[in-house]
């Protein structure tokens, strides 16, 4: 991948599907959110893998322990 592609201030900002949207989505556009994902990853954008982890580890004990 060209390092001019990763440049974040490139990066198209695109709508989210709808979360009514039952249609699968495309391969091109699984790619381009693999895409936008490495850009923001790179920028230093959202959350790290292991904080996201742990709290959905702490809701799903939170859900078991309520029941």
């Amino acid at each position: 991948m060209n390092p001019k592609e990763l440049n974040p201030t490139l990066a198209p900002v695109k709508p989210a599907l709808e979360d009514d949207d039952d249609r699968e989505p495309t391969k091109a556009e699984i790619m381009e959110d693999i895409r936008i994902g490495i850009i923001q990853a790179k920028a230093g954008l959202g959350r790290p893998a292991l904080e996201i982890l742990d709290e959905i580890d702490r809701e799903l004990r939170q859900d078991a322990n309520s029941h």
